[in-house]
């Protein structure tokens, strides 16, 4: 039997994420997230929508690319609020605009 040895540079590997045609890619898909969230997103001044944007740079240690939406009430409109109206409903429902967009994006395109 023969054997077979093969070894992985596990640094190149991790240093894929920081080539420019994956980093190229990656911003495609943040916009496509842009894109879907933008649409997505609930208007009432219209504010929120206008903030969500791809940041352009992407961590330069890790290569994410981050879409962000810097209102400071976004995480409101994301994961809603415990407040409750006198029958116990919640008065802010969850959107999950990001987070959807996020999942909606993902595959290929």
């Amino acid at each position: 039997m023969t054997n077979i040895r093969i070894d992985v540079d596990e640094d190149a590997i991790a240093g894929l994420v920081l080539h420019p045609d994956v980093q190229a890619d990656m911003a495609a898909r943040g916009d496509a997230v842009v894109g879907v969230a933008k649409a997505a997103a609930p208007v009432d001044t219209g504010l929120y929508r206008a903030t969500i944007h791809r940041v352009e740079r992407p961590d330069p240690d890790t290569g994410a690319v981050h879409v962000d939406a810097p209102v400071h009430y976004a995480i409101y409109v994301e994961f809603g609020t415990r407040q409750t109206d006198r029958n116990g409903r919640r008065i802010h429902l969850p959107r999950h605009v990001l987070g959807n967009a996020l999942d909606a994006a993902g595959g290929d395109h």
